[in-house]
């Protein structure tokens, strides 16, 4: 996990790089293509700000890629849990499950879980309860 960690990281220190030069070099564009308009007549000047306006959306869409890149890799990796006792194997979601399936429509879950007891103690927006495993 640690792993996957840093290479998101290092992923989005290359990718905020990159976005970094691209819009230094769009900044550079966009006033070179500044400077030209001024210096133009009328005509020229709505042909460069067009110009401006295509490099301006395509800085824009290069970001929101780079963007979507980022958050691609950054994403949360799925984790299993299981609980192992007595010669049983139980996964922490069907016990989360259980305890949701008892206590519908609630915000804030905490669950203790007792394997000597085989039970799944919980509260429940302040509402205590018990399943079994």
């Amino acid at each position: 996990m640690d792993e996957i960690k840093k290479l998101s990281e290092e992923l989005a220190k290359d990718v905020s790089t990159k976005a970094s030069d691209a819009k230094k070099a769009v900044e550079t564009k966009a006033a070179a293509a500044k400077k030209t308009v001024a210096k133009k007549t009328t005509a020229t000047k709505k042909a460069a700000t067009t110009k401006a306006a295509a490099t301006k959306k395509a800085a824009t869409t290069a970001k929101k890629t780079v963007a979507k890149k980022v958050a691609a890799v950054v994403k949360d990796p799925k984790v299993n849990v299981n609980l192992q006792f007595a010669d049983k194997d139980l996964k922490l979601a069907d016990i989360i499950k259980k305890v949701q399936a008892a206590e519908k429509n609630g915000k804030k879950y905490d669950i203790y879980l007792k394997p000597e007891e085989y039970k799944a103690y919980y509260v429940v927006d302040g509402k205590a309860g018990a399943v079994d495993l």
